[in-house]
């Protein structure tokens, strides 16, 4: 495998023995270039099955950017590789395994938008108005448990009357999901993890 384009320090990274690799460097300095080599030398050089490397990035731009990348270098289609966000991967992992994850097959993805008006529902059978419970305060109490990856019942009541509404809207909304197969992005991430703790 030719490495022209890489200087030394690169070169070390790209072709490093299967361990954790830490690399450091500023913006434009060529992670992604050293990352697409990386993946192209355990393909062609370890003979790693794509299928068998999973490959996160931030931003849809450059997963899509990534994937082109090795598709050139590899000459050929890397559809099965798992390039992706986190967010995208999960969502692709929750469609292979709906059943495990105790979805239905054909789970819609609410967005921000879309999460706030089933919170506004709920809120509405708990006879709570957005006056006093902000729906995007609640919004970020959900949010922010299933980022934690705490469950309704996992979070700590204080006992404070505030924290115990918030916990059952928190509650009321995890139910009104799961009947309407509606996954959060939030939930995408926390279920994935949970899927993994299930079924390794």
């Amino acid at each position: 495998m030719k490495f022209g384009d890489l200087n030394p320090e690169q070169k070390k990274a790209v072709t490093a023995p299967f361990e954790n690799i830490l690399v450091l460097a500023g913006a434009g300095s060529g992670k992604t270039r050293v990352l697409v080599h990386r993946i192209a030398y355990l393909v062609k050089e370890k003979n790693i099955s794509p299928g068998n490397i999973l490959a996160v990035t931030f931003t849809n731009k450059a997963a899509y950017e990534m994937r082109a990348r090795l598709e050139r270098i590899l000459d050929t289609s890397l559809r099965n590789m798992w390039v992706g966000t986190f967010h995208g991967l999960a969502h692709r992992l929750l469609r292979l395994h709906w059943k495990e994850a105790n979805l239905i097959q054909n789970f819609q993805i609410l967005d921000s938008d879309d999460q706030l008006r089933m919170i506004k529902r709920v809120q509405k059978a708990l006879n709570l108005s957005e006056e006093k419970w902000p729906y995007r305060e609640s919004q970020w109490f959900i949010n922010n448990n299933k980022d934690a990856g705490l469950r309704p019942n996992d979070v700590l009541n204080n006992n404070h009357p505030h924290h115990a509404i918030m916990l059952s809207i928190y509650k009321l909304y995890e139910e009104t999901c799961q009947n309407n197969g509606a996954v959060d992005f939030a939930e995408l991430l926390l279920r994935s993890y949970e899927l993994w703790q299930k079924h390794p």
